[in-house]
């Protein structure tokens, strides 16, 4: 999702500041915009302005505040606090003990990505009245993206807070109420997000070969299947994952979804992160450039700075530490994802190193020397996040073949995974996966394994209703470790959302505040 040239000059008509201040915190437009829509130019501008906000919403706009993280992960067992440097709202965050003052629980960044793809939706049809350049073809282009990218939005609004406010046209006039009370999550989800989907899909010329940075045909699909497995309708999930594997990835070849063949190879898989571009699996990833948003400050990014989390003890103990190990080294993730060499004495780990998305070693044997980690990983190394890939989308069509009573397929999906990984694929007569609950949990954990830092693990827990079966020893072991005198483990799964912020709920007196959190 490259930041186009057009993004300060709008980001300036749209908030009279300067490129890195434009984001506001409602969806209100600050001049009236049928007075921007006149040309091609303008429409390039707006989508960048949609997308640039979009991005800096995941990434964040300053060092720490990537949200692609904290709304998707950083809740879950991948990840727990940097005990020797952390703040308040890690702690929280850590320890599921989530309050309303915590800046992650403010949802109003995506409700500007709301607002401006709104204004695109209401205005660009109309562009062509003003400009013979603009084609409906264009209009169509465009008006697919900015539906595709409000139901993102959405589905992240869903995803974290489950009910929320809907606005489907821009805020142009003060005398309308800009307070509005929530929305039903599911009412959102047929109403809205998968509506969008729909539409954005309809609106897509069909077979072209993708465009890795903006929401493309098959991202689409993947969208609209993501969030029919959220409903756990595993059989429209079914249907537009079939859709994907007839669109075109960025080298110009269907996706196809036939087997093992059609992902990443073993030997390239780390290309997927560092030139999703050039991989026949990526779908959308977020390009984030140092030279033009400066660093990808994220909490899990190898940089100078200490970062306030890092791979969670259990998970590093139970999966990345044998791995240095010679007979664990057989799978190809782990020391491509960590460095696990970094030391010997688990007491003085280097849990931070995370390097998946990093040009690291294809197959490290040692850990990495000083020189190569300031060459490589370093605040001005451009940063590709993953925001749906084809192994993502193999292990979900895993999990709605087996949500259907499919067993055998859907085993045939995981073990197209797990091949590529080089780890042994699982027998049909294996416990893990020989009933329909064992082989939920197997695709749960290959997930987990396979998806490590791209945002998808909390969702994954509060898709599968996981949240308090895997969250509940964890949260244990990470009280034990704070020194805590009351271990309850997970004990509310209403908290399974977050709660609104103080801020957002001072701005709208409509709102009610999720239950769990007092109030």
């Amino acid at each position: 999702m490259k930041t186009i040239k057009y993004t300060c000059i709008f980001m300036l008509l749209l908030t009279m500041g300067s490129c890195k201040k434009f984001l506001t915190e409602a969806p209100v437009s600050q001049v009236s915009s049928d007075k921007f829509y006149k040309s091609k130019y303008d429409i390039d501008a707006a989508m960048a302005g949609m997308y640039s906000a979009f991005q800096l919403t995941m990434v964040g706009e300053s060092q720490f505040n990537d949200r692609y993280h904290y709304w998707g992960e950083f809740r879950a067992d991948n990840f727990d606090r940097f005990l020797s440097y952390t703040n308040t709202y890690t702690t929280e965050i850590a320890l599921n003990a989530l309050t309303t003052d915590n800046p992650y629980a403010d949802w109003s960044r995506l409700y500007t990505v709301i607002a401006r793809a709104n204004s695109n939706i209401k205005y660009i049809p109309g562009v062509p009245a003003l400009d013979n350049n603009v084609t409906q073809a264009v209009v169509n282009a465009n008006l697919a993206q900015s539906y595709a990218i409000r139901a993102i939005s959405y589905f992240y609004l869903v995803r974290v807070w489950g009910d929320a406010p809907v606005w489907l046209e821009p805020y142009e006039d003060s005398q309308v109420a800009a307070e509005r009370e929530r929305t039903k999550a599911a009412q959102i989800l047929d109403e809205v997000i998968i509506k969008d989907l729909k539409t954005a899909y309809d609106l897509t010329v069909k077979n072209q070969n993708a465009s890795v940075y903006y929401m493309n045909e098959g991202a689409i699909c993947a969208a609209l299947a993501d969030a029919y497995m959220w409903k756990k309708d595993y059989t429209n999930a079914i249907l537009w994952i079939n859709n994907l594997f007839k669109a075109r990835n960025p080298k110009g070849a269907l996706y196809t979804g036939t087997s093992d063949a059609n992902l990443e190879p073993t030997a390239s898989w780390k290309s997927i992160f560092t030139a999703p571009a050039a991989s026949v699996e990526t779908i959308w990833s977020i390009h984030w450039d140092f030279t033009t948003n400066s660093c990808a400050c994220m909490q899990i990014s190898y940089s100078p700075n200490n970062r306030q989390m890092q791979v969670d003890p259990l998970l590093y103990a139970s999966y990345f530490l044998p791995q240095t190990q010679p007979v664990h080294t057989n799978d190809i993730r782990p020391k491509q994802t960590l460095d696990v060499y970094a030391v010997t004495n688990p007491a003085l780990n280097n849990r931070d190193r995370f390097l998946k998305f990093y040009p690291s070693p294809s197959n490290p044997v040692g850990a990495i020397p000083t020189t190569e980690l300031n060459l490589y990983y370093n605040q001005n190394t451009a940063v590709y996040l993953p925001m749906y890939r084809l192994s993502d989308i193999y292990l979900l069509y895993a999990e709605a073949l087996n949500g259907n009573n499919d067993l055998p397929n859907a085993l045939k999906y995981l073990n197209f995974v797990r091949k590529r990984a080089n780890v042994d694929q699982y027998l049909a007569t294996d416990v893990k996966v020989n009933a329909k609950a064992a082989m939920e949990n197997a695709i749960l954990e290959e997930r987990q394994y396979e998806l490590i830092g791209e945002g998808k693990r909390w969702f994954d827990l509060v898709r599968t209703n996981k949240v308090k079966e895997v969250m509940d020893p964890v949260l244990k072991d990470r009280q034990v470790r704070n020194g805590n005198t009351d271990i309850v483990g997970f004990t509310d799964v209403r908290r399974s959302y977050w709660p609104l912020s103080r801020a957002v709920m001072n701005s709208n007196k409509k709102l009610v505040q999720n239950p769990g959190y007092g109030e």
